[in-house]
């Protein structure tokens, strides 16, 4: 099912947005609102929400063609052996270069401009402690705004890290780490 969805992503929104307009209206119409001011309210909120959408998507696909023309990839890191707490155990949005085989740097960034925050870190000698992604799980999800992200482990010179990525950014930074080509 999980596959279907996100083949069909748009299809699901679309739905989704009927079922609760269909929902909405009926909500209301129960309550005893009238149904003509009851209706163009779903439709302004309709309207609304297709907006919203529509350029946080387009917001989303400008974001990746930058930093595919960079070079880059759009990335979360987190030290998972941090105290409880401690600001380094949170995600931490940022853009993530690779300058060699086990070396990559991460600039913190912010907003959906990508501006730099802060000063960049260089993890060198990295090496995956897990070799297939793992799903991020619903307390983790309220610091990792983009969907769809996945987790992996990584060993640095500064410690164990993870970075949370599209999956098929993931697939880039494992064949970047264990030096194999590719598809």
């Amino acid at each position: 099912m999980r596959k279907w969805i996100a083949a069909h992503r748009k299809l699901v929104v679309l739905l989704g947005g009927a079922v609760v307009w269909v929902a909405g209206i009926a909500l209301f119409v129960s309550w005893g609102h009238p149904l003509d001011k009851t209706l163009m309210n779903a439709a302004l909120w309709a309207v609304f929400m297709a907006g919203s959408l529509t350029f946080q998507a387009r917001r989303e696909r400008k974001a990746a063609t930058k930093l595919d023309a960079q070079g880059a990839i759009l990335a979360y890191v987190r030290y998972p052996d941090s105290r409880p707490g401690s600001l380094s155990g949170i995600w931490n949005m940022g853009v993530a270069t690779f300058d060699g085989p086990t070396t990559m740097k991460f600039q913190p960034a912010v907003y959906d401009t990508l501006e730099p925050s802060g000063r960049p870190t260089t993890f060198s000698a990295l090496a995956t402690r897990s070799s297939e992604p793992r799903r991020i799980d619903r307390k983790e999800q309220k610091y990792v705004t983009h969907q769809g992200f996945q987790a992996i482990g990584l060993t640095a010179d500064k410690g164990d890290i993870e970075v949370a990525a599209r999956p098929e950014s993931l697939r880039r930074i494992l064949d970047v780490v264990t030096g194999s080509p590719g598809p």
